[in-house]
């Protein structure tokens, strides 16, 4: 696989997965932002904080650790969703972690 299609299939990956992930999480974490902030205006910014950190903290995880100079489509496959994963964990564990201290 030639490193630009590589690189395509990363980015779509990683987007694709954050976007399907933020689907599936938003109403809850609406509602548990509803609980924590008291100011208005507050939680439309957390959640959209948090999409974003979603889309670019995975995204650039993947176009950095790139998968170059691989010939087995196996390899190149493996190290897409390794980073895609990386990329998510790191995210994940940002916001959590703010989200568990405002919690407590």
């Amino acid at each position: 696989m030639n490193d630009e299609l590589v690189l395509l299939i990363s980015m779509a990956g990683s987007i694709t997965t954050s976007a399907l992930m933020w689907w599936w999480l938003r109403d809850a974490l609406r509602e548990m932002l509803n609980q924590l902030c008291d100011k208005p205006g507050s939680t439309n910014f957390w959640s959209r904080y948090t999409l974003l950190m979603l889309l670019i903290a995975p995204l650039e995880v993947v176009v950095f650790f790139s998968a170059e100079n691989l010939q087995d489509t196996a390899q190149v496959l493996r190290r897409i969703i390794l980073a895609i994963l990386f990329g998510h964990f790191a995210t994940f564990a940002l916001v959590g972690r703010s989200l568990f201290k405002a919690v407590r």
